[in-house]
């Protein structure tokens, strides 16, 4: 497929944002059309899922699954869905995997909520690179670039370990699953070595 839409996961602090701006301006370099997005969004709904995350009261689990299928039905119809139609290769930073992940830890099955983002038809990657580290790893580098007083609602170590278990389970073949314990620079060979064979 030519204009593929691709999507990256991760634990926060995994490096999946770097290594998604890294592909984004590689695609971007060899002249082809290409969007970055990423969820939540700066629409309405993503910038009060924002807000919620950095809230040490959060809403009910349903509430934050209503809110992020509302934020990603806004961004299918103005961003995704207008980029596929035109040929424009979509590089996206987290999709409604991380909401099965996330959402996933308060006791509903992560595959329930795939099933609920499937049933509203939002369009499937071709590709979804999951940048795989440890949550104790993830930890150590939130700290290090927040400050120990200053991590948000979803940045807990066990809690974080449970979201990438939750990854591991819904990883499909859509997935390649990346060692974010590598270099930089070898983590991106293999992302775009493998997007190099994806697009064809």
């Amino acid at each position: 497929m030519s204009n593929p839409f691709i999507v990256f996961e991760g634990i926060d602090g995994s490096g999946k944002s770097t290594q998604c701006d890294m592909l984004y301006r590689y695609i971007a370099g060899k002249g082809i059309d290409v969007k970055k997005l990423a969820e939540p969004t700066s629409g309405k709904w993503g910038t009060e899922l924002r807000a919620m995350l950095k809230s040490s009261a959060p809403p009910p689990v349903e509430t934050q699954i209503e809110m992020f299928i509302k934020d990603r039905i806004d961004d299918c119809k103005n961003n995704i869905f207008p980029c596929l139609n035109s040929g424009t290769t979509v590089v996206m930073d987290r999709y409604f995997y991380s909401n099965a992940a996330y959402q996933g830890v308060s006791g509903i099955a992560p595959a329930e909520i795939i099933d609920r983002n499937i049933r509203e038809e939002f369009p499937l990657p071709q590709r979804v690179y999951f940048i795989d580290i440890p949550a104790e790893t993830a930890m150590d580098r939130i700290l290090k670039r927040n400050g120990s007083g200053n991590t948000e609602l979803f940045e807990k170590r066990d809690f974080l370990e449970t979201v990438r278990s939750n990854f591991l389970s819904i990883a499909d073949e859509r997935f390649l699953i990346v060692n974010g314990d590598d270099s930089i620079e070898n983590i991106f060979k293999k992302i775009k070595d493998d997007y190099e064979r994806l697009k064809g």
